[in-house]
């Protein structure tokens, strides 16, 4: 992979993207098979246990969380695997010509670096006697062998479930700062250009830009809704467990880890969103400080009309609601706040 290649090979490893699957189909196909069966239906049991514990608050608040966390990691591997020649398409946009660097300068723009996080766990003795996660099971679980058994079953599950959703998160982050690489390389373009010919290209870089921001708004927003949605409610929850919790437990780390994990998921979605809109916005300035006055009437028109796109930016919205920016992130800590206010107060009735 040439485009976000840690993302996609992670994705790989776990069995749901192949560029081309037509090599070793069946194998690829089986194991595909088993991580979306894993995966669901350790789904399905967290949601059981939230179904039988919704009269015990103290118990929903502590499922709820984990619940709906899998569940918004379905509804993305649900759309990723069923939209996989969409965004095909969106990476073969990618390689177009027009948007490659072709100088040192322009390849200066287009280059960056990641870093991979990777989540520890620690186990308090080395013998298993509960499981770590609160779900419901067919089968009792008081037979050591039973509870192996399912304790690596969770444990796997949950391994596969925060890599596919860290690369499914950062690969939304990951395709806006590309968005962003190549806007700055339009107007770097805009800027040095000194031929007709070639303002007439960045014009249509401009279009293939927006086009780009369309596609990558229509593949990810109808995940990214239910996500906030259900990463409010588990902002309210969390809050309302960690009074629960001894302060120094290894119960209270990993709530206030997950708590803020849970936040930062939210912010650099909202972040890199606003960093796109404001990016998409020096267009204008770019345009205003070429040489548009040596061009001609039809390429006036072209760039004016580029200009008057560019200055409302490009954002990724849901019908202009739930948009990508600093604003909804304030929005949703305000509101999971409230929320966190009303649990206490129905608690202590």
């Amino acid at each position: 992979m040439d485009v976000l290649p840690l993302n996609f090979r992670s994705l790989q490893y776990c069995g749901i993207w192949y560029e081309f699957p037509e090599h070793l189909w069946l194998i690829k196909t089986v194991y595909r098979t088993f991580i979306v069966v894993v995966i669901f239906s350790f789904t399905l049991s967290e949601l059981i246990e939230l179904a039988l514990t919704y009269d015990d608050l103290q118990n929903l608040t502590e499922c709820l969380f984990l619940a709906l966390t899998f569940l918004a990691l379905c509804f993305k591997m649900i759309n990723f695997m069923c939209r996989q020649e969409s965004l095909k398409a969106l990476l073969n946009t990618f390689r177009d010509e027009i948007c490659q660097p072709k100088t040192l300068e322009e390849k200066g723009l287009m280059s960056g670096s990641s870093l991979l996080i990777v989540p520890l766990v620690s186990m308090e003795n080395s013998r298993i006697s509960t499981l770590p996660m609160k779900a419901y099971q067919p089968y009792d679980v008081e037979d050591t062998i039973l509870l192996n058994i399912t304790y690596f079953y969770q444990v796997f599950s949950t391994w596969i479930g925060i890599i596919i959703n860290v690369s499914l998160d950062l690969m939304v982050c990951g395709f806006i700062i590309l968005i962003c690489g190549q806007l700055d390389l339009c107007c770097y373009r805009i800027l040095c250009t000194k031929t007709k010919m070639f303002h007439d290209n960045n014009v249509r870089h401009h279009a293939v830009i927006a086009e780009v921001v369309r596609r990558v708004k229509s593949f990810f927003i109808v995940v990214i809704v239910p996500l906030f949605i259900f990463s409010l409610i588990t902002l309210c929850t969390s809050l309302f467990q960690m009074p629960e919790k001894e302060v120094l437990s290894l119960e209270f780390f990993s709530l206030f880890m997950y708590l803020s994990c849970m936040l930062f998921q939210i912010f650099i979605y909202c972040w890199f969103g606003n960093e796109l809109q404001l990016k998409s916005k020096t267009i204008v300035d770019a345009v205003y400080q070429s040489d548009w006055t040596d061009l001609t009437p039809k390429l006036r028109r072209h760039l004016l009309f580029t200009m008057f796109i560019s200055q409302n930016g490009l954002t990724i919205s849901f019908h202009g609601q739930c948009s990508l920016s600093i604003n909804t992130y304030v929005s949703i800590l305000k509101t999971s706040y409230g929320v966190f206010n009303l649990l206490q107060k129905t608690s202590n009735i």
